[in-house]
């Protein structure tokens, strides 16, 4: 093997000198020799005869961007960039993407929002922003690109299935309003709280909903989680909490991070409600919200209903390089309590909903039917005296150890 030459030869130095360091008498330390020799040989021969000079800047990006995009749809490299973080006062047009199939796809797009109102909708795939190509750009940085003064404009370039070509979209920013949790009565004592987003304070307002007296009085609830913007995965125990004993499984986690915990579990809670559950969801529906609800449906405490979700349960780390990039890594992955995968799968429902009629919720007609339907079985195993607790699905939820 021909020795490396140039800056590769003092990188491969550095790298081998670490595995000598950190790697001795560790299986595979060889392999790694190897592997590193291989590479840092392949980057001199591109620099010293590919066709065009090339800077050992763009070697190394490039180098790094192939061994990233190997990975998974989410993980990637971001160029440094001088964009200054959106202030709270800023406009948006109200998009939330993810990684999908080598580029940016849109997971939802916010009801009255001006990408909803525009025809943007779930599964879009951006393929530029304002001119530039998003190949290579995070969501989180196309985000940051996305907002900006209220009253401006983007102009995004998306494709659609069943399209033949890409299609412009010039957005106005406007200022985001204020999404908060909303509750209702279905009519026959049925319960529906609507939850536009799952963060740390979720639980504690769906408790609040739950405590009073309509909820207490209610024989059933409809917990609505269609085009929920994900939020913190982290949150979703707390929610699950107050449908779950304490100590079921909410999620696995699969992950090599120092203190990463291998499950997320139950804890208790000052509230737990005990009656008929239906949950919808939609393709919108990712991240968080499918988390809570692949937990619901494992352990058989709630009747999901709707479409198949998004498709996203996963976690990436923003890690700072010295160049000024940044490596948006994967460093964690969500399974549900029965170990089915989230991410590229979803969370199938175990009841479709049919595509909605004009002005129609068929999908929340078919929630409240469902709930109705428990209810009324309830009652009737009960004596006829009122709801009872839902004893038997209480009780299938996993432990962490299972």
């Amino acid at each position: 093997m021909r020795p490396p030459r140039g800056p590769f030869a003092v990188l491969m130095l550095v790298a081998l000198a670490g595995i000598g360091v950190a790697g001795s008498g560790r299986p595979g330390a060889t392999d790694s020799y190897q592997a590193i020799a291989v590479y840092a040989e392949a980057m001199s021969l591109i620099h010293d005869r590919y066709v065009d000079e090339l800077p050992w800047t763009k070697l190394v990006q490039d180098g790094i961007r192939g061994a990233v995009q190997g990975l998974d749809p989410d993980s990637t490299v971001v160029a440094a960039s001088g964009t200054r973080p959106a202030t709270a006062d800023a406009g948006d047009v109200g998009l939330a993407l993810t990684r999908r199939d080598g580029g940016l796809s849109v997971v939802v797009a916010q009801d009255g929002m001006p990408a909803q109102a525009a025809g943007i909708r779930t599964g879009d795939r951006i393929l530029t922003l304002d001119g530039d190509q998003v190949r290579d750009i995070a969501p989180d940085a196309a985000a940051g690109r996305l907002r900006g003064q209220p009253g401006s404009t983007v102009t995004l370039t998306v494709i659609r299935s069943g399209w033949a070509e890409p299609r412009p979209f010039t957005l106005t920013r406007v200022k985001p309003p204020r999404v908060d949790m909303t509750e209702r009565g279905l009519g026959n004592g049925i319960l529906y709280v609507r939850l536009p987003r799952l963060d740390d304070a979720t639980a504690g307002a769906l408790a609040h909903v739950l405590e009073t007296t309509p909820a207490q009085q209610a024989t059933g609830l409809v917990l609505d989680l269609r085009n929920t913007l994900g939020g913190r995965i982290e949150a979703v125990p707390a929610i699950a909490s107050l449908f779950l004993d304490p100590g079921c499984l909410v999620a696995r986690v699969e992950s090599r991070t120092a203190g990463s915990p291998p499950a997320l579990t139950t804890t208790a809670a000052a509230i737990r409600w005990k009656r008929p559950l239906a949950i919808l969801v939609s393709r919108g529906t990712a991240s968080a919200a499918e988390v809570l609800a692949g937990a619901m449906q494992d352990s058989r405490r709630a009747v999901i209903v709707g479409s198949p979700t998004f498709g996203d349960a996963s976690t990436q780390a923003d890690i700072p390089l010295a160049d000024g990039s940044t490596l948006a890594l994967t460093t964690a992955r969500y399974l549900t309590p029965e170990r089915h995968p989230i991410t590229g799968h979803g969370i199938a429902p175990d009841v479709v909903a049919t595509a909605p009629g004009p002005g129609a919720d068929s999908e929340l007609e078919l929630a409240f039917e469902v709930v109705k339907a428990a209810s009324i079985l309830e009652h009737a195993s009960d004596g006829g005296t009122g709801p009872a607790p839902i004893q038997a699905a209480l009780g299938q939820c996993e432990a962490p150890g299972t």
